[in-house]
């Protein structure tokens, strides 16, 4: 695809809090892409694109933007279940795609855009997975593979969801809403593949619903894995990587990063502020420097069917407690 303009001009599908962001970024800060469009079927998330931010075209359907020829590139950022057909009708329309996760909800829809990533090599499809271009887990995962860490033993994860309504334990949406990005994470930090999960805890408390997984790697490592949604917890996720020289510890919440690492008994802590605007711009840049440099991202269509083969097989294990083989 030609780049219509000399700035990157985008459109966005979807309204929430994280659509607000990226238009926020779009419109007051990313200099080199710059946001005309936007769909929503919600009339408060049009309301305020037309008096906020300025946005020229406004559409109730993500259809009637494929058919604006002033765009180079959407961003997909509405309902999970909505987005593989949304990828598939962005590609075809011949823009450049950044697309939050999931991808797709089951092996026929992610065999969809895969024939769509490949029938249309000139467009970009990138998933926002904002770990892959953050310079905090890129460390973690060259001292891994420098072999700094030693032989890597295990991966533990935690993520937390603040939800003041109570949720069913065996809702998938607890994989998919929380543990998505995380099981991409372990993927791409270790380098392996998942190849088995289990669910040995699923259940309630009290204001929460919480489920723990453990996984094998590909080296035969474990992988454990903890979801929970609770009233009196903020948004949050840590993995901690345990290897035979040396153990990484990593906190993201919502305003502080917490980084440290155990060597011989000597604990090295380290604060970061936590920046949600920039995790955001990293994402956008990158995406745009594939755009304008006609690179490859750094995901590909292995990480779409493995990520979705991989979240299946969690969604499987709840409510049971037997191994579920993940078909590589």
């Amino acid at each position: 695809m030609i780049i219509r303009h000399e700035k990157v001009k985008a459109g966005i599908i979807g309204w929430g809090e994280n659509t607000l962001l990226l238009a926020d970024l779009l419109t007051r800060y990313a200099k080199n892409i710059e946001l005309v469009a936007l769909s929503t079927s919600y009339d408060t998330g049009r309301d305020y694109a037309i008096r906020n931010l300025g946005i020229k075209h406004i559409f109730t359907h993500h259809k009637q933007m494929m058919d604006l020829h002033e765009i180079d590139a959407v961003i997909i950022a509405g309902p999970g279940a909505e987005h593989t057909e949304q990828i598939i009708d962005s590609l075809k329309a011949g823009y450049h795609t950044l697309y939050e996760l999931p991808a797709a909800l089951d092996i026929f829809n992610a065999i969809k855009i895969v024939d769509a990533v490949e029938h249309y090599p000139s467009q970009i499809a990138m998933g926002a997975l904002s770990h892959r271009y953050d310079s905090k887990y890129k460390k973690i995962k060259e001292k891994i593979q420098s072999g700094a860490i030693g032989n890597l033993i295990a991966v533990e994860v935690y993520a937390n969801q603040f939800r003041d309504n109570k949720t069913e334990k065996t809702d998938p949406g607890i994989v998919r809403d929380m543990l998505l990005s995380q099981i991409d994470l372990v993927r791409w930090i270790t380098g392996q593949e998942i190849i088995s999960v289990s669910s040995n805890r699923v259940g309630e408390g009290i204001n929460m619903t919480y489920a723990h997984f453990t996984a094998s790697l590909e080296g035969g490592q474990s992988c454990t894995f903890t979801a929970n949604r609770q009233s009196h917890q903020p948004h949050g996720s840590s993995i901690k990587i345990i290897g035979s020289d040396l153990e990484i510890y990593f906190r993201a919440p919502i305003e502080t990063y917490e980084y440290a690492e155990i060597s011989n008994g000597q604990l090295t802590p380290t604060y970061l502020d936590h920046d949600n605007k920039k995790e955001y711009m990293d994402i956008l840049n990158a995406f745009l420097y594939t755009i304008q440099e006609k690179v490859k991202p750094n995901d590909t269509v292995k990480d779409i069917m493995s990520n979705t083969r991989t979240a299946l097989a969690f969604e499987e294990c709840l409510g049971l407690y037997g191994p579920v083989e993940v078909e590589l």
